[in-house]
C-alpha cells in the first residue's frame, strides 16, 4: 500500500493526512450516530477506504470528497440496516431497547420528540419535504431533486440548511 493518498496538497502522507482530518470526521460521526463506539469504528472504515482508492489524481476539493466520502458510507449503513429504521435509531433522541422504560424517560422521550416536531415545523416547506424524503423515506438527492425538480446541489442545500436547524433547536432545549 503507498504512503502517499494523493488527496491534496500538503497531504501526502499518511500522519498528515489523519492529523487533518481525523477530528473533523468523529465530530461528523459523532453527530450522525448515537452509539459512540460506532464513531472510531466508522472513521477507522473510512480512510481505509481512502487509502483503498489511493491513485496519483490530485482532488481539487479535498473538504468535500472527503465528507461526501463520509455522508456515501454512512447512507450505506443506513441501507445495509434498513433506511428508516436505521435513521430513526441513530437519532440521539431515540435510545436502544436494553433501557429501562420509566414514566420519566417516556417523558423525556415525548418532550424530545415535541421538539423535532416544531423545530421540523419551523423550516420552510420545500426543506421540510426535502428533509423528510431524503431521512425518512429514504429517497437519494438525485430522485429528491427529479421529484421536485430542483437540482442535486439545491437538495444538498436544503438538507444541510436542515440538519443544521434541528441541530442547534435540539442543542439549545436541552
Amino acid at each position: 500500500m503507498t504512503n502517499k493518498p494523493s488527496i491534496g496538497p500538503g497531504l501526502d502522507t499518511r500522519e498528515a493526512f489523519v492529523a487533518r482530518y481525523e477530528g473533523p470526521l468523529r465530530s461528523y460521526f459523532a453527530k450522525r450516530v448515537n452509539r459512540f463506539e460506532d464513531v472510531d469504528d466508522l472513521v477507522q472504515e473510512l480512510f481505509g477506504r481512502l487509502w483503498a482508492s489511493a491513485s496519483d489524481q490530485v482532488i481539487e476539493n479535498p473538504d468535500g470528497y472527503i465528507f461526501q466520502a463520509a455522508a456515501n458510507l454512512l447512507k450505506e449503513r443506513y441501507r445495509k440496516r434498513g433506511t428508516r429504521d436505521a435513521a430513526m435509531a441513530d437519532l440521539p433522541f431515540f435510545h436502544s431497547d436494553s433501557e429501562e422504560i420509566t414514566p420519566e424517560r417516556i417523558l423525556q422521550g415525548r418532550n424530545e420528540l415535541r421538539l423535532l416536531e416544531q423545530a421540523l415545523a419551523e423550516l420552510p416547506s420545500r426543506t421540510r419535504t426535502v428533509f423528510l424524503l431524503h431521512r425518512f423515506e429514504g429517497f437519494k438527492y438525485r430522485e429528491i431533486a427529479e421529484r421536485i425538480g430542483v437540482s442535486v446541489s439545491s437538495v444538498e442545500k436544503h438538507i444541510a440548511a436542515a440538519a443544521g436547524h434541528i441541530t442547534t433547536r435540539l442543542d439549545r432545549k436541552q
